[in-house]
C-alpha cells in the first residue's frame, strides 16, 4: 500500500476511493451552481469554498495515502491511475472555460463571494477545522486498527457520500426553484464537519 497506510481502507475499496468520490461530488456541485441559468442562480454556499480545499488535498495525496504510479496497490475505484484527477481537473476546466468564453460576466458574478453569508462563516470554519483535527487525531491513535474504528470509518464514508449527494440536490435542484431560498447554516456546518473529518482521518 502507499506509504504509511496500514489500516484497511473503508468499504474494502483501494485507498483514496472514498475521498475520490467525495471530491467528485464536491466539484459536481460547484459545476452545477456555475452552470445554472441566470434566472435560477443561487449563491455558491459558503461551505463549498472550504470543501474545495479538500479536493486540493485529494490531489496532493498521491504517493502518500494513495498508491503512486509505481505502487502495485490499485488506484482509487480500481480505475487507471490519475483517472479521477483527470475528470475533476478536466471537468472544472471545461465548465470554467465554457463560461469564460460565452458568459464571462456570469462567471465572475458566480465566483464572487456573497457577503450576506458572512454570518455563517464562523460556524462553518469551526466545523471544518474541528472536523479535520478530530479526524487527524483518530488517524494517529493506536486504536485506529481496531474493528470498531474500522467499522466507524466505513459508516462515516457512506454518511459523507450521502450528505454531499443531498447537498447537491438541495443547492442545485431545489433551491433554484424556490422564491424563498433555503438558508441552511447548520446543515452546511454539518456537511462540512463530517466531510472534513473523513479527509482528516484518511489523508
Amino acid at each position: 500500500m502507499a506509504n504509511g497506510e496500514n489500516a484497511r481502507a473503508p468499504l474494502g475499496l483501494p485507498a483514496g476511493s472514498v475521498r475520490g468520490v467525495l471530491s467528485l461530488l464536491i466539484v459536481v456541485q460547484f459545476w452545477l451552481l456555475l452552470m445554472l441559468p441566470e434566472a435560477d442562480k443561487v449563491a455558491i454556499p459558503i461551505n463549498l469554498y472550504l470543501l474545495m480545499t479538500l479536493v486540493a488535498l485529494f490531489f496532493v495525496s498521491h504517493g502518500k495515502s494513495i498508491a503512486s504510479a509505481t505502487d502495485p496497490t490499485p488506484s482509487p475505484l480500481h480505475l487507471p491511475g490519475g483517472s479521477l484527477r483527470f475528470v475533476i481537473l478536466g471537468g472544472t476546466a471545461a465548465v470554467v472555460g465554457y463560461l469564460y468564453m460565452n458568459h464571462p460576466d456570469r462567471l465572475y458574478e458566480r465566483l464572487r463571494f456573497d457577503p450576506a453569508q458572512l454570518s455563517a462563516w464562523p460556524g462553518v470554519v469551526g466545523a471544518y477545522v474541528g472536523g479535520f483535527l478530530i479526524g487527524y487525531l483518530m488517524r494517529v491513535m493506536p486504536f485506529r486498527h481496531f474493528w470498531a474504528c474500522q467499522a466507524f470509518q466505513a459508516w462515516l464514508a457512506m454518511i459523507a457520500m450521502g450528505i454531499l449527494l443531498v447537498e447537491i440536490i438541495i443547492q442545485a435542484f431545489i433551491n433554484p426553484t424556490l422564491k424563498q431560498r433555503f438558508d441552511l447554516p447548520v446543515w452546511e456546518a454539518i456537511v462540512t464537519g463530517i466531510t472534513a473529518y473523513y479527509f482528516g482521518a484518511r489523508s
